[in-house]
């Protein structure tokens, strides 16, 4: 009987394809020299549909990039103009009621320690004895941990200055990619095998419809959390309300991490602040509504199910990520992880039409 090397072929070059997104996360995630490169690629693939709508126009593509880092530079005049002073007036709130809130915190500890000696008189002395030669023995390391911390501090200003070129590196990238695209697509498209050509094309527009769509989504997904919760926290009067509620949101693009560090900041704020009942009420409402407006309804509209990624699947590739890789890891693990079921589907369904599986040819028993 015939051989199958279309079959075979396939189900190989799709298990190469596999393996080029799973370094190309890693690479992504690891390497803080490639990092300006790939997020430069993102960019120019989130704006490459408008400056195919320029191209068709007969404008040139780099007005697509200008469009974008015009966008840009209006939300930070905004934010510099509009959000920027009620975030220094909500940090001068905040600073003003440190030792208020130190004085809540003392008094109950100190009641709270004057209520165990009384009780526990010989387990209280045997603590204290014990607290204070902690403290004796560690603070030298404690002392050497905050001159580090000093340093740091010192040595940001490298860092912000670093962080300012690779900026700017990656702006100069992002607009010759942008007026590029369609050359390093054709150029990656040679490379492929032409028998194979067709498979590894079906794969890769799939992928590309999964990830317009994830990171379109997840970004609007983002953007209405952070304005449900800054509206909520301000009603419920939670400390630093306008600050919270936007980072919560922007940290959203990493599924489960924004409302993590969303509620339980504005809970410890709001207990803090020494308030009733209601506004601790206020919170958990809060988040409760924006998390089921959120699921029952932003996601099944903006993400759809093209994603296509159970929960637990997300949880484990969210711990892979920041196990390996911290932070970058934690935001490419969903998109690599959308990216790697579409093509293993391909591969599968390349495998159950493959001679292998079906035991026609030579690998058929005798």
């Amino acid at each position: 009987m015939a051989k199958h090397p279309k079959n075979s072929n396939t189900l190989r070059m799709l298990l190469v394809v596999g393996a080029i997104v799973i370094v190309g996360g890693v690479l992504f995630a690891w390497s803080r020299v490639l990092f300006p490169v790939m997020a430069a690629f993102l960019i120019a693939y989130i704006t490459h549909p408008l400056a195919s709508f320029f191209e068709r126009h007969r404008l040139p593509r780099i007005f697509a990039f200008l469009c974008v880092l015009l966008i840009l530079l209006a939300l930070a005049v905004l934010n510099f103009l509009v959000f920027l002073p009620a975030i220094v007036h909500e940090f001068m709130n905040f600073g003003e009621k440190i030792p208020q809130w130190r004085e809540v915190g003392e008094k109950y500890l100190g009641s709270l320690l004057a209520d165990l000696e009384k009780r526990y008189p010989a387990a209280y002395a045997l603590l204290r004895d014990r607290a204070t030669q902690w403290v004796q023995e560690n603070f030298p390391t404690i002392a050497q941990r905050l001159v580090g911390w000093v340093l740091g501090l010192l040595g940001s200003v490298v860092g912000l200055a670093s962080g300012l070129m690779s900026l700017v590196l990656m702006l100069v990238i992002t607009a010759y990619l942008t007026i590029d695209f369609h050359q390093f697509i054709d150029s990656l498209r040679r490379l492929v095998p032409r028998p194979v050509l067709p498979a590894i094309e079906k794969v890769a527009f799939d992928v590309n419809r999964v990830l317009r769509d994830f990171l379109v989504g997840q970004l609007l997904v983002a953007m209405a959390l952070g304005a449900m919760y800054s509206v909520g926290l301000v009603l419920a009067r939670t400390p630093l309300a306008l600050v919270i509620g936007p980072l919560a949101g922007l940290l959203s693009l990493v599924p489960y991490l924004g409302f993590a560090f969303g509620f339980g900041v504005a809970i410890l704020l709001t207990l803090l602040e020494n308030k009733g009942l209601w506004h601790l009420l206020g919170v958990v409402l809060t988040f409760g509504i924006a998390q089921t407006v959120e699921g029952w309804f932003l996601t099944p509209r903006l993400l759809g199910k093209r994603v296509g990624l159970h929960p637990v699947w997300i949880l484990v590739a969210l711990l892979l990520g920041g196990e390996l890789f911290g932070l970058p890891g934690m935001i490419v693990a969903v998109p690599v992880a959308a990216s790697l079921r579409v093509v293993l589907l391909h591969a599968l369904k390349a495998y159950r039409e493959s001679a292998v599986y079906l035991g026609t040819g030579d690998s058929a028993p005798k």
